[in-house]
């Protein structure tokens, strides 16, 4: 024992030199709840802890010069209880998250490797509820048979401009979409036949902000005679904060679903009041209306909220969730950053309700 602490300090002293030139930091983020689920998708109530996007990772910063620093970062995501998306076998590690190199001046700032897209940026900045049973993912995210929307693509090319005045635009390129992409020949990353642009912009000014963003999945070739070889998104959101209050609201509209020549709209409105500091009560409904030409493909979700911050980096929680479906939709009450981890399938739940309690705690360092 008393070998492997002088082992350690050792290396510790060794590489402290070297992290501090580079200036390494670790940082990461616990989030664990207990959730109750009910509903028409299940024959019982059940109940269980979830790991919901909980993370560690490296980032830093080396300064070239007064107009060019170089930025670096490695995320991986990692599940506490070892029965969610990476398994006992993974030891709790995996899903690879945000990772990248790249370069950040007074010009802006261009990245290369893993990222989300601005697309999912933007839809992320309009969420109260990330990562618990009450994601508005679990609306605006639904893949409807296709590659799905918020993505965290690899081989991804990003520019981000400085801060103009409030105005500030993100433009991503996806070298490749061939891994996913059932018609690339061959499938390899550097097919660039099968790519995707993401872009978002957006503007604030005393206490009103207003984004949009934009995204086009493209193929190959279409993967069947009469379908589309190319799928297009668009996202308007506005939100106002004063004194203590916010309020926001997003409109998507999803073209070529299914890569047919459908189309699906969704609307989302929120509010959150934080008072005496460390006390926040929200609120936020999401609802998708049907598939053009797909009668009854409508759900929609609701959740209630009350966080209370314990310190700068940590807070508790209470909420309840609720989502809806017609009868030929599969919306989730259990998908965006939350865990799957129960035996029960709570992901899809055709014509069927889904409800859901859950506690947690998120602690980030």
């Amino acid at each position: 024992m008393k070998k492997n602490i002088i082992a350690i300090a050792v290396a510790a002293a060794m590489i402290a030199p070297a992290a501090a030139m580079a200036d390494t930091t670790l940082y990461g983020k616990f989030h664990v709840s207990y959730d109750v689920l009910s509903g028409d998708n299940a024959t019982n109530t059940q109940s269980g802890f979830s790991t919901n996007s909980s993370r560690i990772g490296i980032k830093g910063k080396e300064k070239i010069n007064d107009s060019l620093s170089i930025i670096y970062q490695y995320e991986t995501g990692f599940d506490a209880g070892q029965n969610g998306s990476f398994g006992a076998s993974s030891g709790g590690l995996g899903g690879q998250r945000n990772t990248f190199i790249g370069a950040t001046g007074g010009w802006g700032t261009v990245i290369a490797g893993r990222h989300d897209t601005p697309f999912k940026m933007m839809g992320r900045s309009y969420d109260l509820f990330g990562d618990t049973i009450g994601d508005s993912r679990n609306i605006i995210s639904q893949k409807h048979g296709d590659f799905g929307w918020d993505l965290r693509p690899s081989q991804v090319v990003a520019y981000v401009t400085p801060d103009l005045m409030g105005f500030k635009a993100v433009v991503a390129y996806v070298n490749s979409w061939a891994p996913s992409d059932p018609t690339a020949s061959p499938a390899s990353p550097y097919n660039t036949k099968s790519n995707a642009w993401s872009l978002s912009a957006g503007y604030k000014i005393a206490g009103f902000g207003l984004d949009a963003a934009y995204e086009q999945h493209k193929l190959q070739a279409a993967p069947a005679p009469g379908m589309k070889d190319s799928q297009d998104a668009y996202r308007i959101g506005a939100n106002y904060s004063i004194a203590g209050f916010k309020i926001l609201g997003l409109y998507q509209d999803v073209k070529n679903v299914g890569l047919t020549s459908d189309d699906v709209k969704v609307y989302g409105v929120g509010a959150a009041y934080t008072f005496m500091g460390a006390n926040t009560v929200k609120a936020q409904y999401f609802k998708a209306d049907d598939i053009s030409n797909r009668p009854n493909t409508g759900g929609d979700m609701w959740a209630v909220g009350y966080d209370y911050k314990l310190s700068k980096q940590t807070n508790v929680y209470a909420m309840y969730a609720q989502t809806s479906n017609s009868s030929a939709a599969s919306y989730t009450i259990m998908g965006g950053g939350h865990d799957y981890s129960y035996p029960t399938d709570t992901a899809a739940f055709p014509g069927g309700k889904s409800s859901a309690v859950s506690v947690g705690i998120e602690h980030k360092f």
